[in-house]
């Protein structure tokens, strides 16, 4: 038996400096480096790590749809990114992740303006510590960081799979950090209103992934998820009182944007990863998937689960995983 848990040593982690330049052992070799043509879907690209990423994937030659929130926001995005002098283009969508209307409504949007698909990076995430619901009624952690993520994902994948090879993203935190994920807790509440609910979200996230790669793994589409690391972000602006000075120590010791950004690059571009699929990369390297991901009826029961909250945005045909549609 270990003489801390996983749980005490990634808290450990967080207030111990982290890697200040992106690692060179992993740089990305200059043959990956043209992007052109490729058109690649991003969320979480107006802001923190997802910014810088999306400045180097514009530099690349990508021709980048970034989504977001705000109009605003997202106009000064592109101006900056037009201002970088880059081979690619980008342009803006707005999608707030946190109505499931907005995100529906904005994939049949770029489906009418994209005829291609290479890349969808789910990179867009919150850590909401105080229950906050949405419109839909849904928890703002699981709403954001995973129901409209595989919302979207689900209204797209037909135009990625056309795209083929592509390569779908998806940003998770540090999975250990959990135990375990109690589905039953989670079937008992359609608000998704659980106890963990940042960190579940999340490893909710990477269980519909392994399904999803493994369904299109004959069609030429790669699916992994990655954790980037101890990155500055605003991911803890919500804390407060005590906590909020914690926060503001684990940003100090954090790797800049910049570390975290490499590693999505080099997940979504990189020929290292040509057939890799279902994969979960922390940091730099493959590690194994946490326990629950690997367990099967875990993933069908939260099919099941997101199969009933998704319903009114899906098509009737259409499951929400990999599984076969339920009644």
């Amino acid at each position: 038996m270990p003489l801390i848990s996983d749980r005490t040593r990634i808290t450990i982690n967080l207030f111990l400096p982290q890697r200040r330049t992106p690692d060179p052992r992993h740089a990305i070799p200059q043959a990956d480096r043209d992007l052109t043509g490729k058109t690649i879907v991003m969320t979480g690209g107006t802001d923190g790590i997802g910014r810088v990423a999306a400045g180097m994937l514009c530099d690349m030659g990508a021709n980048l749809v970034l989504l977001g929130r705000k109009q605003a926001v997202g106009d000064r995005v592109i101006r900056e990114l037009a201002a970088r002098g880059g081979a690619g283009t980008a342009s803006f969508q707005v999608c707030d992740l946190a109505s499931m209307d907005s995100v529906k409504a904005c994939a049949e949007r770029i489906l009418a303006a994209h005829d291609r698909i290479d890349v969808l990076i789910n990179g867009a995430g919150v850590n909401a510590t105080r229950p906050t619901f949405t419109e839909d009624g849904f928890e703002m952690n699981w709403a954001i960081n995973y129901l409209a993520p595989i919302l979207l994902t689900r209204l797209l994948t037909d135009r990625i799979t056309a795209s083929a090879p592509a390569r779908i993203v998806y940003l998770v935190t540090n999975l250990a950090f959990l135990d375990r994920i109690n589905m039953d807790e989670i079937a008992a509440k359609p608000d998704f209103a659980t106890s963990e609910a940042y960190v579940e979200s999340k490893l909710s996230g990477s269980m519909f992934m392994i399904d999803l790669a493994q369904e299109l793994e004959s069609k030429g589409v790669t699916v992994n998820y990655l954790h980037p690391g101890n990155i500055r972000s605003n991911l803890l602006r919500h804390l407060t009182g005590a906590k909020r000075i914690m926060g503001y120590v684990i940003r100090v010791a954090a790797s800049p944007t910049e570390v975290g950004a490499d590693r999505i690059v080099r997940l979504a571009a990189c020929s290292e990863f040509d057939g890799i699929t279902g994969a979960y990369l922390v940091e730099d390297t493959i590690r194994p998937a946490h326990p629950e991901a690997q367990n099967a009826s875990q993933r069908k029961q939260l099919s099941r689960i997101t199969e009933r909250a998704l319903k009114n945005w899906l098509p009737a045909d259409e499951p929400a995983s990999g599984e076969a549609v339920l009644p």
